[in-house]
């Protein structure tokens, strides 16, 4: 990456210049940080990341956030991944977007912990849709007799 071979030091600075975009809310400032961050593997990162999940703010891409998180495999994000789900449940269906991104990087994460937050999901309290991808991500789909064709109309 060009950047990194010119500008070496600016890893270090990533994690504090999306400090500094969030606190003057600049929202398309700190995702398009975020994702040059993920591509250094810049320090401190996830911290930052899971700060703004936690945060719930108001007009912030929680997607791309949490896609990030399970891309640089954020082992220590899994519990803040999960309560965004269960916080924005309601407001992402019907299709569940954040849902399914949350899911593919709880899986990417690799963790007991991030198991068993998935293989929550799995029961009767969640809507279909998710226990569906959650079910898919454990490989476990047919076991509880979803029927793929149906899922996806």
């Amino acid at each position: 990456m060009r950047i990194q071979h010119e500008f070496p030091a600016a890893a270090e600075y990533l994690a504090s210049w999306i400090r500094i975009s969030a606190e003057g809310r600049d929202w398309r400032r700190v995702e398009r940080l975020a994702n040059l961050a993920a591509a250094l593997r810049a320090p401190n990162l996830s911290a930052v990341l899971v700060g703004l999940l936690e945060a719930d703010i108001s007009g912030l891409n929680e997607e791309d956030l949490v896609d990030i998180l399970g891309e640089i495999r954020a082992v220590e994000s899994a519990g803040a991944i999960f309560r965004i789900i269960k916080r924005r449940l309601d407001v992402d269906a019907p299709a569940y977007w954040l849902c399914q991104k949350a899911i593919l990087s709880l899986s990417e994460l690799d963790t007991d912990e991030a198991e068993r937050y998935l293989r929550s999901m799995l029961s009767d309290w969640w809507p279909k849709p998710v226990r569906w991808h959650a079910a898919v991500v454990l490989c476990v789909e047919d076991d509880l007799g979803f029927d793929e064709g149906s899922m996806l109309t």
